[in-house]
């Protein structure tokens, strides 16, 4: 296990602030955005046969539960993920030691420390473990109440995986990537290659990036 902070300090950042994230909160106020104004039309043409206080409030009690559904089923709004100001995912310049963090399932966060994670189905509580992928598969923490094959756990694993990838490329720790391939490939290809799997609005390999952040 980690040790865990009930908040993140000053020079943490959530993934959800950083700019890397802004393409889903675009899309997301634009689902919204249709989606409320499909309701409203809906509202307009029916006002003339229901047209009482009643009818009014349920059309707002649908917006507002329709959006909070949206947002509730969009995994990348809620990364349970966060780096310093320090990581690639802030800026391309290499200031100093770069950390990554991440959100367990009593919101409490942690240093997951050296080496990538996967997920393990945590057998006495449900829900998810998060592991070293190593050799020790050491437990981190729940990670989830959701299975470890639920597709939103598969894109934060993956995307908190290439997190610690770049940050051991700034930090100029032992890359682990082509040792985390191999044991894909004995797997159940838990983890996916690209980013956001079917997210399309950003796709960067992680060798690319790694690559750029080597220096001779």
């Amino acid at each position: 296990m980690v040790e865990r902070q009930a908040e993140l300090s000053v020079e943490m950042r959530p993934f959800i602030s950083l700019e890397l994230a802004r393409p889903f909160i675009v899309r997301f106020c634009v689902v919204v955005s249709v989606y409320e104004l499909v309701i409203l039309g809906l509202f307009l043409m029916l006002k003339s046969l229901f047209n009482s206080a009643f009818f009014f409030l349920l059309i707002v009690v649908i917006m507002a539960v329709g959006a909070f559904l949206i947002y509730r089923n969009s995994p990348m709004l809620h990364v349970p993920l966060a780096v310093n100001i320090n990581h690639p995912f802030m800026s391309d310049a290499e200031l100093g030691h770069a950390v990554v963090m991440v959100r367990f399932s009593d919101r409490t966060w942690g240093d997951i420390g050296e080496g990538r994670v996967r997920l393990a189905e945590d057998e006495l509580v449900g829900g998810s473990l998060l592991l070293r992928d190593d050799d020790t598969y050491a437990p981190l923490g729940h990670f989830s109440e959701r299975q470890p094959s639920h597709p939103a756990l598969k894109r934060h694993v993956t995307l908190i995986n290439q997190a610690i990838a770049l940050r051991d490329a700034v930090n100029g720790e032992e890359d682990t990537i082509e040792q985390a391939r191999q044991r894909e490939k004995m797997d159940t290809g838990l983890l996916e290659r690209s980013w956001f799997e079917d997210e399309d609005a950003i796709e960067i390999e992680s060798d690319g990036l790694l690559g750029m952040l080597r220096r001779d």
